[in-house]
């Protein structure tokens, strides 16, 4: 994993670390897991954390929206384009 999942964040080989304990068992998942995808164990600690905070956020943002709806659209505004598909073969 030489790239970021998303480009806005930063690449890995930066200064930030993060340090975590795990059991011996623990240890053991997360490194056969690796193992299978040909991934370093920190690649794929870092990766399933950033998919798990992405998901955290869109849900957040998602709740967000639906508390804070936008107001309704004019129904015509669509009209065009379903013109436009009707007309396709």
């Amino acid at each position: 994993m030489s790239e970021s999942v998303r480009p806005d964040l930063p690449a890995p080989g930066t200064d930030d670390r993060i340090a975590l304990s795990t059991s011996a068992e623990q240890l053991l998942v997360l490194r056969k897991a690796a193992e299978l995808i040909g991934w370093t164990v920190s690649d794929f600690i870092l990766s399933a954390a950033l998919d798990r905070a992405e998901r955290d956020l869109y849900e957040h943002a998602a709740a967000q929206r639906a508390a804070h709806p936008d107001p309704p659209q004019d129904p015509k505004a669509a009209e065009p384009y379903i013109a436009l598909l009707l007309a396709l073969p």
